[in-house]
């Protein structure tokens, strides 16, 4: 800020006392006025300091928020480790899927038990009345061979007269059964669904097959 000189109208420096040019002092009006404005300065410029303090003082916490805001999205990184996971879930899953095929393989055991079920020997008709209706096993886990006869030397003794004493032979070759005439007197004959077939040596018995021995007794033989 300058000021004007009275005498010959020179603008002179603020902090000049008197005139560069004519060397008028300063009029005191001015000097006050210069004082005064240059309190003002002061003050505005203290003012000035304070406000700019005070805004360096604020901008730390605005500062720190974009801080703040570029860490968030580092913490939606985590979930990108979630589909990793999630594709290791078909091979745990395809592991249990894979384990169920060892199920049919138990659940075939069961019907080959029913199949190695108990051979009974069912009396249909006979000269001995107190064997009639009645149903005897054959325990083929503790007699390799069943034989059937009169005599009481046999597995199966059937005291009928027109049966030989060693007539027949029953035992199985693997799953089938099979029954074997010993030379018998009157012979052993299996039931074809019409007539009676004679046996001759041995013949594979079918299921629930009816056997006759000698003339009058007649049993069936079947599995339970």
């Amino acid at each position: 800020m300058t000021w004007k000189c009275s005498g010959c109208g020179t603008e002179n420096p603020d902090d000049a006392m008197y005139c560069t040019t004519c060397g008028l002092k300063r009029p005191d009006e001015q000097q006050a006025l210069t004082t005064s404005t240059s309190q003002e300065v002061q003050v505005q410029e203290t003012e000035h300091q304070s406000q700019a303090s005070e805004q360096n003082n604020q901008p730390v916490q605005p500062e720190n928020q974009p801080t703040v805001t570029e860490q968030t999205p580092q913490t939606e990184n985590p979930p990108l480790q979630e589909p990793v996971q999630q594709t290791q879930t078909p091979e745990t899953t395809t592991a249990q899927e894979n384990q169920p095929i060892t199920t049919p393989i138990t659940t075939q055991q069961p019907p080959s038990a029913v199949e190695q079920g108990k051979y009974y020997v069912q009396f249909i008709a006979t000269p001995v009345s107190a064997l009639n209706k009645t149903k005897v096993p054959l325990d083929f886990e503790v007699f390799e061979s069943i034989s059937i006869g009169r005599s009481p030397e046999n597995v199966l003794m059937i005291p009928d007269g027109e049966i030989s004493r060693r007539h027949a032979l029953l035992y199985k070759e693997g799953d089938s059964l099979f029954i074997e005439d010993l030379n018998s007197t009157n012979g052993t004959y299996i039931y074809d669904g019409k007539v009676f077939q004679a046996v001759k040596g041995k013949a594979q018995l079918p299921k629930n097959a009816v056997v006759k021995l000698g003339n009058g007794t007649i049993i069936k033989i079947v599995r339970e």
